[in-house]
């Protein structure tokens, strides 16, 4: 059956405003520290969790996912999710951590890893011409899927309580996944399609040093944003004195940034390039970061700065895929920026943990370090992409 491009992009849409559904985990926090009593630096693990499996199952089952096809993909995220959710359900029923962590965060982990991958892989074959916008069209669904999320994980607590409002949602995004996934195919020839795939070693991939530096480029841009979605909520109310309401506004705004920032920062460097698109957006989180201890007094700034930060952290999700395409090539694209989201799984916890260090504000001079450091390691790159690489 033919298959049109522009709903396999909806479809790819759908699954992926599902799977973003975790960037509004902040909003779980302050009922599961109440009703369950569980510490909420110990409660965030649960979100790590989750980013971490995603990383980690978009490295190592990448390969697998694009040999049994996005359909099946698909269909596999529908399942894990799903059971990552409604396991979650039941883990707060009976008040078990342990198995809030198995569930909510390394089974749906998983299924946020596949349902990551099929989308993102399928719909740049369909549009080879505009890579950059087409990844950046995708990645922006998973961002405002924390905009949904944030708006309909309050009512649901409030009406059915935490175990309902997972269940609700575990089924509720498991028919849309399964839906999508029904739909999401390959296009049956193409110029991608007549590229030999290379399988590579994981040794040829972490000794090049442009994957080194890939690697990290997206690990400290993804480490202060993650850092700030992962407690938005609670950074709002503690720092600038929002109310509940405004923390739930607040929390969805950015996961509107983030979704505006993907598709906004992947034109651009389909327009300028990849490289100096992370460079631009690198350097302005530099700047907002270091920013923000002294504007914190402020809603209106501390929230400005604050969605620049979110819109360049989303930036590096739309753009890396056809950063490493770029560089590596057609055929060897998929394995390595499968690879290369284990920074995402890495800063998933190194974010949250460096935030956790101190509760003063002077903690995001360190997330612009870092983002400084990032720009000399693009410097690197870019040294690195002007040398002749032996086929």
């Amino acid at each position: 059956m033919s298959k049109n491009k522009y709903l396999i992009v909806l479809a790819g849409m759908i699954m992926q405003l599902s799977i973003g559904s975790i960037y509004a985990y902040s909003k779980w926090i302050e009922p599961l520290t109440k009703e369950l009593n569980w510490d909420a630096h110990d409660t965030k693990t649960g979100f790590s969790l989750a980013i971490c499996f995603l990383g980690l199952t978009a490295a190592f089952m990448g390969k697998f996912a694009q040999k049994i096809g996005p359909m099946k993909s698909g269909l596999i995220a529908a399942l894990f999710l799903t059971i990552g959710l409604l396991g979650g359900a039941l883990a707060v029923k009976i008040n078990s951590m342990s198995l809030f962590y198995l569930t909510y965060g390394v089974l749906q982990g998983i299924g946020l890893g596949f349902g990551y991958i099929a989308p993102v892989y399928t719909v740049v074959k369909w549009f080879p011409d505009r890579p950059g916008l087409a990844s950046g069209i995708i990645i922006m669904s998973f961002a405002l899927g924390s905009l949904l999320a944030s708006f309909l994980i309050g009512p649901l607590y409030a009406s059915m309580g935490l175990s309902g409002a997972f269940t609700v949602l575990g089924i509720g995004y498991g028919i849309c996944m399964l839906l999508s996934a029904l739909y999401l195919a390959n296009p049956i020839s193409t110029a991608e399609n007549q590229h030999a795939h290379i399988d590579l070693t994981p040794k040829q991939i972490v000794t090049d040093r442009r994957f080194i530096a890939l690697w990290l480029l997206l690990f400290l841009n993804v480490c202060g944003g993650i850092a700030i979605i992962s407690k938005a909520a609670v950074l709002g109310e503690e720092v600038v004195g929002m109310s509940t309401a405004q923390a739930t506004i607040f929390v969805a705004i950015i996961g509107l940034f983030n979704g505006i920032g993907r598709l906004f920062w992947s034109s651009i460097s389909d327009k300028i390039g990849c490289w100096a698109a992370f460079m631009l957006f690198i350097g302005i989180n530099a700047i907002c970061f270091a920013l923000i201890p002294t504007f914190s007094t402020s809603q209106i700034s501390f929230q400005t700065l604050t969605f620049i930060i979110i819109a360049g952290y989303g930036a590096g999700f739309a753009t890396m895929p056809s950063f490493v395409k770029s560089i590596f090539g057609a055929e060897k694209y998929g394995q390595i920026l499968g690879y290369t989201l284990t920074a995402w799984s890495a800063a998933g916890f190194a974010g949250p943990l460096l935030l956790g260090l101190t509760a003063d504000i002077s903690i995001f001079y360190l997330f612009a370090v870092l983002l400084l450091f990032a720009l000399f390691v693009g410097l690197w790159l870019k040294t690195l992409l002007l040398k002749p690489v032996a086929a």
